[in-house]
């Protein structure tokens, strides 16, 4: 009985150790001070739809850069647990840059970040142990390298090969799960992103190659 006891008591000391070691692994929501994208009000945008007689319950969108406040507050919080920027508040700092976010529903959301001032180009990769589709974590891996300048021309290239400007914010496929692909692009005065899930898998090839080609730049 006393043994019993002992190794009861022995498991509960092991199990606050580890709460104290790794607090994150313990969800709580994550507070900062700014959302990293512009919200749509939601209600205006729905009357909007129904007015038109644009509304599909069964495809419910939004209009372009711009996410409801619960997607906003979902990519917001792990941007921030990565470290990252707010790139939409930009556009008048002459800045050149390109970041993909990737949160997968059961993996470690990870970001690539590609900087370009004059001729000189910089990727930053950061990586955190959160879940993509749940919580955030802690940032585990952050590196900045210099990368060849015709990486960045070869990217540019691509974003003007599928017309990334032009396509639309949100996904028109309704997917319960997989893995949003983020994609920022802001240069001088101007900025856009797209949001896909597993574009690799469900009709979106040439979004998938765009982001593959930034992720590859980091790797090379």
């Amino acid at each position: 009985m006393k043994n019993s006891i002992l190794k009861y008591s022995i498991f509960l000391i092991l199990l606050s150790s580890c709460r104290i070691i790794y607090p994150d692994i313990k969800y709580e929501p994550i507070k900062f001070g700014s959302y990293y994208f512009p919200t749509y009000d939601e209600v205006k945008f729905k009357e909007k739809q129904k007015e038109s007689g644009e509304i599909n319950l069964w495809n419910y969108t939004g209009p372009n850069d711009s996410l409801s406040e619960f997607t906003n507050q979902w990519y917001s919080k792990h941007l921030n647990s990565l470290g990252e920027p707010i790139l939409y508040t930009k556009t008048n700092k002459q800045k050149k840059v390109i970041r993909l976010t990737h949160l997968g529903t059961w993996s470690n959301p990870y970001s690539y970040r590609l900087e370009k001032d004059d001729e000189v180009v910089k990727i930053t990769y950061n990586k955190t142990r959160g879940l993509g589709g749940y919580k955030a974590g802690r940032r585990i891996k952050h590196k900045t390298k210099k990368v060849d300048l015709e990486k960045w021309e070869n990217i540019i290239e691509k974003v003007d090969k599928i017309d990334f400007w032009n396509i639309e914010t949100h996904d028109p496929n309704m997917i319960l799960d997989g893995e949003e692909w983020i994609l920022e692009i802001l240069i001088d005065d101007r900025y856009h992103f797209v949001s896909r899930n597993s574009p690799d898998v469900y009709d979106g090839k040439e979004y998938a190659e765009l982001c593959t080609l930034i992720a590859n730049s980091f790797s090379e």
